[in-house]
C-alpha cells in the first residue's frame, strides 16, 4: 500500500502530523529492509568478509565520486554555493558539537570507551539519508518541500546534491579525527593473531624485528661447521626459513629510489601531506565544482544537448546510480560479517540517546530559532536537511576506522547492529522536522 502525503495548511494539525509520520515511517522501514537484505545474504554465505570490504571500497572510490559529479555538478554554480553555504557549515559544526558532547559527558563523566565519542559524533551522511529521501519522494512527503512550480524529481536532485556536499565534509573530518580517537581504546589485536605472512613483511619506518634473512647459497661463518648429523627435517626447516626471508623482501622489491629535485625538496612534505588527505569523494567534489562553475564544461557535460552528455555523462550517471542501494546492502552485510561483541548497555544507550535524541533536538531548535530570519536562504528543503543531517545512526565507516588502527571492532559492530535496527525512529525526526519547517515557512509568509 502506498501512502501519499498531501500538502495541507502549514499550520500543523493532528491529521497532518500523523500522515507525515506514516509517510516517513514507510521510508525508514524501506531503509531497514534494504539493510536486512544485505545482512541475510551475508549470513547465508553469499557475501564473505573480504567481498564486503572490496565492494564497500568500490562504492567509496568509484560509485560515490560518480554520484557526486552527477548530482553536485549541476548545483555547484556560484549563485547556488552562495545560497547553500549553511549546509556544510552546519554539518561541520554539528559534528564537532556531537563529538564534544560524546567526550565531555560520555567519556569524562560516564567513563565510557573512546569509541563512543566517535560514534556519537559521526552520523551516516551518505547512503542512509539518500535512500531515505528516495523513500520520502515515493510516499509524497518530499512534495511539501518543493519550491513553487518545482517538480518533485528536481527537489530530490537538489536534496541529493546537498546531502553529498555534506558527506564530503564529513568524510574528510572522519579520517582526520576518528582514528586518533578510536585508537585510544584498549583491545588491540595480539601479535599472535596476525597473519604470519604479515609478520614476515618488511614495512617502512620503525617496526618489529623479523626473522633473519639468510641466502642459502652464502652460508654465514657461524653456520659453516660440520653438517654431519643434521637430518633432513633440519634441512627442510632451513629451506623454509630462507623462503620466508625472501618473502620478507617482497614488500620492498622493485621499489624505485625516487628523490625530489633539490630545488623542490622544500615542497615534498607539504605535497605528500595534501595528497594523503585527498580521498576519492573529495576528488569527485573538486571535479564537480570545476565542471559546475566553468560554463563551457557545464554546457558540454551537464546540459542534455552538450557534446559529452550522451557518452561521458551517461556513463558517470549509470555508475553513480549504483551507489545508494548497493552501499546500503553492503552496510547490512558488514553488520553480519564483522564479529560483534556486547558493547555494554550504558554505552549503547548513551550513543543512541545522542544520535536519536540530543542531536535531532538541537537541530530542531536551531532551525526553529534561525530559519526565515534572513540569516541564510529561505528554502524549506534546506531547512529540512539541516534537521536531517546531524540525526540518525552512526556511520558504518567507524568499523573500517577501527580496523585501520588495529583496534577491536566487536563493540562497535554490536552497537551499530542495534542502532540500525532502531533506525525507524528517524520517522519521528522527519515528522517533527516538517512541522518546524512549516512553522518557519508560515513566519516568512506572515501567516
Amino acid at each position: 500500500m502506498k501512502l501519499t502525503y498531501t500538502a495541507q495548511n502549514p499550520g500543523s494539525s493532528s491529521g497532518t502530523t500523523l500522515s507525515t509520520f506514516l509517510g516517513a515511517f514507510q521510508g525508514t522501514v524501506s531503509v531497514l529492509f534494504t539493510l536486512l537484505a544485505g545482512y541475510i545474504m551475508a549470513r547465508r554465505g553469499y557475501l564473505t568478509h573480504d567481498t564486503v570490504r572490496r565492494v564497500s571500497k568500490l562504492c567509496t572510490t568509484l560509485f560515490l565520486p560518480c554520484l557526486i559529479v552527477e548530482e553536485m555538478g549541476p548545483e555547484l554554480t556560484a549563485n547556488n554555493l552562495a545560497a547553500v553555504w549553511i549546509v556544510p557549515l552546519w554539518g561541520l559544526f554539528s559534528t564537532g558539537l556531537a563529538h564534544a558532547v560524546g567526550y565531555f559527558v560520555g567519556k569524562r563523566l560516564l567513563r565510557l570507551p573512546y569509541w563512543t565519542v566517535a560514534a556519537s559524533g559521526r552520523p551516516n551522511s551518505n547512503a542512509l539519508p539518500l535512500i531515505l529521501l528516495q523513500s520520502l519522494e515515493h510516499t509524497g512527503v518530499l512534495d511539501t518541500l518543493s519550491r513553487p512550480g518545482e517538480s518533485v524529481s528536481h527537489t530530490l536532485s537538489r536534496a541529493k546534491s546537498l546531502i553529498l556536499l555534506n558527506a564530503v565534509v564529513q568524510q574528510c573530518l572522519t579520517f582526520q579525527i576518528a582514528p586518533n580517537i578510536i585508537a585510544r581504546d584498549d583491545g588491540h589485536k595480539a601479535r599472535d593473531d596476525e597473519d604470519p605472512e604479515d609478520q614476515d613483511t618488511l614495512r617502512p619506518g620503525p617496526g618489529r624485528l623479523t626473522s633473519v634473512v639468510q641466502d642459502p647459497e652464502r652460508v654465514g661463518l657461524l653456520d659453516g661447521g660440520d653438517y654431519d648429523g643434521v637430518d633432513e627435517s633440519d634441512d627442510e626447516t632451513r629451506a623454509e626459513g630462507s623462503r620466508g626471508g625472501r618473502h620478507a623482501l617482497d614488500a620492498i622489491a622493485d621499489q624505485p629510489d625516487i628523490h625530489w629535485p633539490d630545488r623542490l625538496r622544500v615542497l615534498e612534505q607539504p605535497v605528500k601531506t595534501i595528497a594523503s588527505g585527498i580521498s576519492a569523494p573529495l576528488l569527485g567534489a573538486v571535479i564537480a565544482l570545476v565542471i559546475g562553475i566553468t560554463p563551457p564544461l557545464h554546457h558540454a557535460i551537464l546540459d542534455t544537448d552538450g557534446a559529452l552528455y550522451g557518452s561521458i555523462t551517461q556513463t558517470v550517471k549509470n555508475l553513480g546510480e549504483l551507489f545508494v542501494v548497493l552501499q546500503t546492502v553492503i552496510v547490512g552485510a558488514e553488520l553480519a560479517v564483522v564479529r560483534s561483541s556486547n558493547p555494554g548497555a550504558l554505552a549503547t544507550s548513551w550513543v543512541l540517546f545522542v544520535r536519536f535524541g540530543v542531536m535531532p533536538a538541537l537541530s530542531l531548535l536551531f532551525v526553529w530559532a534561525t530559519a526565515g530570519r534572513g540569516w541564510y536562504v529561505d528554502d524549506q528543503l534546506v531547512w529540512f536537511l539541516l534537521i536531517l543531517i546531524p540525526a540518525g545512526p552512526s556511520a558504518m565507516l567507524l568499523v573500517s576506522v577501527a580496523e585501520l588502527v588495529n583496534t577491536d571492532q566487536g563493540a562497535i559492530a554490536g552497537y551499530l547492529t542495534i542502532a540500525y535496527l532502531v533506525s525507524p525512529l528517524m520517522a519521528i525526526v522527519c515528522s517533527l522536522g516538517l512541522s518546524v519547517v512549516h512553522s518557519a515557512s508560515a513566519r516568512v509568509s506572515g501567516l
